[in-house]
């Protein structure tokens, strides 16, 4: 009687527990092979190196347009062409830029996949960045799009329960408030990023 009521008590835990329905092995094979090419990046030593070939695996991997039209929200709208053109320029050179510095503070570290389930047009793949040193790892979930041609590109990272593209999206709209809606203060925020290597500027 005891261990059926243990056994009956493990299945309601678990059932309360989450998990990630509908596996994607090809959504998951794409976040091992970015994790993979990262940690080859990370062991190069000249910067320039570094962030050229950070730079090569965004626009292969990621749909860097589409992320910086989302970062815009409903001023994206109000852009000319030119103007739209000029800041997806600007906004590939700070990504590549500042996050090839920040990867530069990671290491003797590997992406563990916990799972992985379809949503939509999207796939959420839950991982974790372990190191082994011993350190506490770092919760990542990657959200990843499947483009019209079939393939897979990365639209977002979920890091310590923050949304990476959401993030930026809400300070991009926050300085376009802040400063009457000048884009061209956004356009020059976005050239100190770029010039610091750091994503803390004034707004």
């Amino acid at each position: 009687m005891i261990r059926k009521i243990i056994i009956l008590c493990s299945v309601f835990f678990l059932s309360l527990s989450p998990v990630m329905a509908e596996k994607s092995p090809e959504a998951e094979a794409f976040v091992m092979d970015v994790s993979n090419r990262v940690i080859d990046i990370l062991s190069y030593t000249a910067t320039t190196e570094k962030e050229d070939a950070f730079r090569t695996l965004l626009n292969e991997k990621a749909n860097l347009k589409r992320i910086a039209a989302f970062t815009l929200g409903k001023y994206r709208r109000q852009l000319s062409p030119a103007e739209l053109q000029e800041f997806q320029s600007l906004f590939e050179s700070m990504i590549t830029k500042v996050y090839a510095n920040r990867l530069g503070t990671y290491e003797d570290q590997q992406i563990i996949v916990l799972g992985s389930e379809k949503k939509k047009k999207d796939y959420l793949v839950e991982t974790e960045l372990r190191f082994k040193d011993g350190s506490d790892p770092i919760a990542i979930v990657w959200r990843l799009r499947q483009e019209k041609d079939g393939r897979i590109t990365l639209f977002d990272l979920r890091v310590l329960g923050i949304w990476m593209a959401l993030e930026q999206r809400e300070t991009f709209l926050s300085i376009l408030k802040n400063n009457n809606e000048d884009f061209d203060v956004l356009l020059d925020n976005l050239r100190q990023q770029i010039a610091t290597g750091s994503t803390k500027t004034s707004d």
